[in-house]
């Protein structure tokens, strides 16, 4: 079996698509604790360490991981997305984690490593004279890696939503390197799996409604990706709709499919007390968006929980539903705090121990497994051919 090591695994996205794929995934490295939670329910037998892998030491890595023939790592992408701090010119210290992973890398000497982010880590950087992939790759390159890198479309692997991510293949042998891996989806003959086709068959609630407890199915799948999406599970988990206020509910009626926010009159927009008057607050386009049934969903983020319109009913998408689109199944059940308060406000109130990532936080930050899936038989494919 080829043995895998996942770094900053999350909730398990790409563990569960290796496996999916015949890999042998025997550890992992997650610092939140939230998200560890929810690896450790999922794969109990994998040797997780929840540990900061900057306090990681290289004794400890061959202690616990000696022999991988593979590592992963979806390092942090918050300080590369176009949406984050780099917008601003600002450059993240977390950028600097995929050193991190470099080191990893040095120490265990696997036959290939894979390193996945958002797009913007192609112009990122690590300090601003020192980009972030020219630097990684370099690094890579002076302990005798080759590399390789792919921008590869979920959707084309199927998974129902539009979500380009950035893959830096790394391996010794030039032979272990993959061909460009391409997904099949997206053609006539095998259309991208639209929004209603992913999540239409589970329990359509309100506002309010459901619970994060185990439910059982109430009607029959309808579509090859429910049944796939169904497979070995008697039912959902995490299909908890938030509580909405009466105002914002009229809000949302008022939303259109492909509409946003921006899109409302503005007696339903945002408001913002202005002495003893309400001003309209600024708008933006990617929140309250209201999805296609049709058609595929926009990329789901750590923040989806507020960025995105069930496409029929007046509330938010449950976690459950942003699980459909990220390609888990309903036997994957997510621990932890639905949702969360503001990191900020948690720390200003000292309430430390809150802090973590929930249930959409970590959705929104996964590889989706389907995906991990076809870059797991493409390894394999490589290591076979390669010897």
């Amino acid at each position: 079996m080829v043995k895998v090591l996942d770094l900053f695994s999350g909730s398990g996205g790409l563990s569960l698509g290796l496996t999916w794929a015949g890999l042998d995934v025997v550890g992992a490295v997650e610092l939140d604790r939230f998200a560890a939670e929810t690896y450790e329910h999922n794969f109990p037998e994998h040797n997780l360490l929840q540990k900061d892998i900057r306090k990681l030491s290289e004794e400890e890595l061959l202690k616990h991981f000696k022999g991988v023939d593979v590592i992963v790592g979806g390092a942090p992408c918050q300080g590369f997305s176009v949406a984050g701090p780099s917008q601003y010119g600002i450059i993240d210290s977390r950028n600097n984690l995929i050193m991190e992973m470099f080191r990893c890398i040095k120490t265990l000497n696997p036959k290939i490593a894979v390193l996945e982010n958002v797009k913007g880590i192609l112009n990122g950087k690590l300090t601003p004279e020192k980009k972030a992939i020219e630097h990684y790759i370099n690094a890579l390159n002076t302990i005798g890696y080759k590399t390789d890198i792919q921008v590869l479309q979920t959707a084309d692997f199927g998974v129902p939503q539009y979500r380009e991510r950035v893959f830096i293949f790394a391996a010794k042998n030039s032979k272990h390197l993959p061909n460009k891996i391409k997904g099949g989806y997206g053609t006539n003959s095998l259309p991208w799996v639209s929004v209603a086709q992913a999540i239409m068959d589970l329990p359509q609630i309100d506002s309010g409604e459901g619970v994060d407890e185990l439910i059982t199915y109430k009607n029959k799948p309808q579509h090859p990706y429910q049944k796939l999406m169904r497979k070995g599970s008697k039912g959902i988990t995490n299909h908890q709709a938030m509580k909405h206020t009466s105002r914002l509910i009229n809000r949302f009626k008022h939303i259109k499919a492909g509409q946003s926010l921006k899109d409302v009159p503005d007696e339903h927009g945002q408001r913002v007390r202005n002495g003893n008057k309400l001003d309209v607050r600024m708008r933006f386009k990617m929140n309250n968006q209201r999805l296609h049934l049709d058609k595929i969903s926009s990329s789901v983020t750590a923040s989806f929980q507020s960025n995105f319109i069930h496409p029929k009913l007046h509330r938010n998408l449950t976690a459950r539903e942003g699980a459909r689109l990220m390609s888990y199944p309903d036997t994957f059940v997510f621990k932890g705090p639905r949702t969360l308060m503001s990191k900020k406000l948690l720390h200003r109130e000292g309430r430390h121990d809150e802090i973590g990532l929930s249930q959409y936080n970590q959705i929104g930050n996964s590889v989706p497994p389907l995906l991990a899936k076809a870059i797991g038989m493409e390894i394999l494919k490589r290591l076979k051919n390669g010897q």
